[in-house]
């Protein structure tokens, strides 16, 4: 009898007709919610180059809730193809909203996501949707498929400043549950000198949460950088630290 391989089951197409409705409904809300000088702040703290609509977080939150609820008994594929066309705008509050649906779908994310975030790397264009994407998307397709730490070291070496933020965001989540930690220093190794001032913040965050659960290592990786990685990433870093650890890392 003649061995045959098995052939991966189908994917159905996308409901196009689905996901124009609820995109056309959201950018509706997101565009009635926002106020021109919500949009002046933004685009001042943001710069003059990112899409936004204007809205208060809290504001673009609760409608991004109301589409949550709205596609809870959808099938998740059709929140990740939502999500797709929201992260590819690079607009703010619709990659917040983004970032909402792969939250509320994450036990439905794997490994085999991690190409389609890739894609959505691309389209980053701030902190807060590049925080968005690797805290809610890429931690989960990292913990259902270790490997891909080594596609973020690869983005950690990007010339794309939110590329290099999501590589280190990417692992917040999982180290604050003690995981991860290997794998999250060789990234931050890679950003520890970092000149951008949004990824010092975001590689001292991630060693600042990866010290709650695993102090001594992070003092040890600290350490060996005193005095070469620039004084935003250990202030941030060493925040939670005990004060004689604080100190031994500050050189205070």
């Amino acid at each position: 009898m003649t061995n045959r391989r098995q052939q991966p089951p189908q994917q159905p197409e996308p409901d196009t007709e689905a996901i124009e409705r609820a995109v056309g409904e959201l950018r509706r809300r997101l565009k009635q919610a926002a106020s021109p000088r919500e949009a002046e702040g933004l685009r001042r703290s943001l710069g003059a180059d990112v899409p936004v609509y204007g809205l208060k977080a809290a504001d673009s939150h609760r409608i991004g809730l109301e589409l949550v609820r709205r596609l809870r008994s959808a099938p998740p594929a059709l929140s990740m193809d939502i999500a797709d066309a929201l992260f590819t705008t690079g607009n703010l509050e619709e990659g917040l909203v983004g970032a909402q649906l792969l939250g509320a779908m994450a036990r439905h994310i794997g490994g085999g996501d991690f190409a389609r975030f890739d894609k959505w790397a691309g389209a980053l264009t701030n902190a807060q949707t590049a925080d968005g994407l690797a805290m809610s998307g890429i931690a989960k397709a990292l913990a259902a498929k270790p490997s891909l730490a080594a596609q973020l070291v690869v983005w950690a070496k990007s010339t794309t400043v939110w590329r290099r933020r999501a590589a280190v965001s990417s692992f917040i989540p999982l180290v604050r549950e003690g995981r991860f930690l290997t794998d999250a220093l060789t990234v931050a190794e890679v950003v520890m000198t970092d000149a951008h001032e949004e990824v010092q913040r975001g590689v001292g965050t991630l060693l600042l949460e990866a010290s709650r659960l695993q102090s001594s290592r992070v003092v040890e990786f600290l350490q060996t950088w005193k005095g070469k990685a620039p004084r935003l990433v250990l202030q941030i870093a060493a925040t939670k630290l005990a004060p004689q650890d604080r100190s031994a890392v500050l050189g205070s």
